[in-house]
């Protein structure tokens, strides 16, 4: 199986912005975890567990009695990780540096969990049939995904947010074969040999004052070199940096 590294990073900036992240989706992803009937008592493994945010709400959804196996690639975000779930409480999760073409650990497990990881693959249906294999007979696989495509609009038009938008849609298309694999997770899992997996689709709306300004914002910045590599036309009519304050 092929896989794509994660081409921002994971210095202290980069975990900033996946932590803000994570707070901004936490309530879709705990909805995710509950529609797919995660429950006290599981073996959950989380792929690409990053700094722990997934591993976490997994881990209040299983319970003491259960147990997370939480895997990722970068030592760094597995560090930061650990910590966090340490001071948190949750005694339940193991986090594990390795790749996910070979896992560190084994299976069976009840269910097997990632976040924004389909898109960073080179292969995604070898992922994702990677991760059936490691669940057993009956169990869960479950995978939430950003819809690239239809992100970036605002109501009055802000002519800075909806060029950072477009810059970051265009350097997603260009970085990543499947930057829109969102739109495509039925046909991904039918070609994998599962049955279609169940979909649902959460949109999330702010005003002027909402952190997702910031994420935005930071996000821009993590991209921007590649922006600029690419030759990409940056959102220079502004700073994206400010962005929270408009």
């Amino acid at each position: 199986m092929s896989i794509a590294l994660y081409d921002l990073g994971h210095d202290e900036r980069e975990i900033e912005r996946l932590q803000l992240q994570a707070t901004i989706i936490a309530g879709v992803t705990r909805r995710l975890i509950a529609e797919c009937r995660i429950a006290p008592g599981m073996r959950v493994l989380d792929l690409g567990c990053g700094a722990g945010d997934v591993s976490m709400l997994l881990a209040e959804a299983i319970g003491p009695s259960g147990s997370v196996i939480a895997v990722d690639r970068e030592p760094r975000a597995i560090e930061a990780a650990r910590h966090r779930a340490d001071a948190a409480g949750y005694r339940q999760v193991d986090f594990i540096i390795g790749s996910d073409q070979n896992l560190p650990v084994s299976g069976p497990f009840d269910a097997v969990f990632g976040r924004y990881v389909l898109i960073h693959q080179q292969d995604p249906v070898a992922f994702v049939r990677h991760a059936a294999a490691a669940v057993r007979c009956g169990g869960i696989v479950a995978f939430h995904e950003l819809a690239l495509d239809v992100m970036g609009h605002s109501s009055p038009p802000l002519q800075l947010f909806e060029r950072i938008c477009r810059c970051l849609r265009e350097a997603s298309r260009a970085l990543r074969p499947h930057y829109d694999i969102a739109t495509r997770l039925v046909a991904c899992f039918e070609d994998a040999g599962l049955p279609a997996p169940h979909l649902l689709w959460e949109s999330l709306a702010g005003d002027h004052a909402s952190p997702s300004l910031r994420l935005l914002a930071l996000t821009y910045r993590s991209m921007l070199p590649h922006i600029q590599r690419l030759g990409l036309a940056p959102a220079d009519d502004g700073d994206p940096t400010t962005l929270g304050d408009l």
